[in-house]
């Protein structure tokens, strides 16, 4: 049986090799500005790489997670869309991307990292002043003491 892979922007900078139905989204090819990531990505396309944008239910289901988890603001659309993506065709995501593989762990999306390490622990992260240790939803200076606010991982 042939895998199904959604390849990240890294995917294609490393020259990452799979063998199955492959994805990616609109967004990734146009985070692709190196000749050699250009060329990884024709290559990819003769043999049937599909570029799809994910469908607006997995979207939504992917930000709501991303935000529970404090990820969303480390996420750029195409992380998102990526995220989407794997989820609607149940595809194993190629990333070295830390917050994408947090989510997608949270969401039960299987990853395959390409030259870093797998993430060993899910994490959940809030906002938080550096200042007096307020916590926040999307702040970046505090409006009470006027320090920055930082994303922190939650220990367990």
């Amino acid at each position: 049986m042939l895998r199904t892979y959604v390849l990240d922007a890294s995917a294609f900078i490393y020259g990452v090799q799979v063998s199955g139905t492959i994805y990616t989204v609109p967004e990734v090819t146009r985070e692709l500005r190196s000749s050699e990531a250009e060329v990884a990505l024709q290559e990819f396309l003769k043999e049937g790489l599909k570029i799809e944008p994910p469908v607006k239910k997995d979207v939504a289901l992917v930000t709501e997670k991303a935000k529970s988890t404090g990820d969303y603001l480390r996420l750029s659309q195409a992380d998102i869309d990526l995220l989407a993506k794997a989820l609607e065709v149940s595809g194993t995501l190629v990333t070295d991307d830390y917050s994408i593989q947090n989510v997608a762990t949270r969401l039960g999306i299987e990853t395959q990292q390409i030259q870093q390490a797998r993430i060993r622990r899910v994490l959940k992260w809030r906002r938080r002043c550096v200042g007096c240790g307020r916590l926040y939803e999307s702040e970046t200076i505090c409006p009470v003491c006027g320090s920055d606010v930082k994303l922190k991982p939650i220990t367990r």
